[in-house]
């Protein structure tokens, strides 16, 4: 138990801190940033808005990270990779992801704590289970993924939240209930986009002080403020 706790601890640290990781290609110029900064305040709809409420994003490696966040807690990760013809979705705190997405599979979290499956096209062909970050096991399989999804794929969720990343160009976002009914957009490693349609809606505790980083930012739009931070 107390190794599992120093694994979710890993992972849990690893996604957040992606979003602060320098990037090897050379960060975009200040003027290219408010294009995308300015395409997304204009084009991004009410719809996308709320589901990037529920899901946190942070790249981790060459996997598209999702958090399921709710007020100050989030409840589970799954993750987006594309393989050739394959598209893999591994899922972190699984039976908090089956409240959301019901299935017929049977996660077995007495023995590993992360579960990856592997589609082509409709057909779930692989399920591997992890105990640990180099110990998986795995069977191979042919079964419709609304077999074992019957109500709502994730994976169609994830290709919803992955189009309206790469649409947008976003390499993370923030969103805490909790705080304030705003949302933070982190364009590249140091520039950040925060929406903030409503101070009333805020965690009066935080509202100074978010209020304060708001205004430190240029208004690309109303209700949209851009700022460049530094990074150590």
């Amino acid at each position: 138990m107390q190794a599992l706790r120093h694994t979710l601890l890993f992972i849990v640290t690893a996604f957040i801190l992606t979003l602060f990781t320098k990037c090897n290609s050379s960060i975009a110029t200040d003027q290219k940033v408010e294009q995308t900064a300015l395409n997304l305040a204009e084009n991004i709809d009410s719809s996308s808005l709320n589901l990037l409420k529920r899901f946190c994003y942070g790249k981790r490696g060459n996997l598209d990270g999702w958090q399921r966040v709710s007020l100050d807690s989030f409840l589970y990760t799954f993750s987006y990779r594309l393989s050739g013809d394959t598209t893999e979705m591994i899922v972190f705190r699984p039976h908090n992801f089956a409240r959301d997405f019901t299935t017929a599979y049977l996660f077995d979290t007495t023995k590993y704590y992360q579960f990856k499956f592997s589609k082509v096209r409709d057909t779930i062909v692989r399920i591997s289970a992890s105990a640990s970050q180099t110990n998986e096991i795995g069977s191979d399989t042919s079964i419709p993924v609304k077999q074992i999804f019957p109500n709502q794929s994730p994976f169609d969720t994830l290709t919803t939240l992955t189009n309206i990343k790469d649409k947008y160009s976003f390499v993370g976002s923030f969103y805490r209930g909790d705080i304030g009914d705003f949302i933070v957009f982190w364009l590249t490693p140091q520039h950040k986009l925060t929406y903030l349609p409503d101070t009333l809606k805020m965690n009066e505790k935080f509202k100074r002080n978010w209020i304060d980083e708001f205004l430190k930012g240029k208004m690309v739009k109303q209700h949209w403020s851009l700022q460049k931070v530094d990074v150590k």
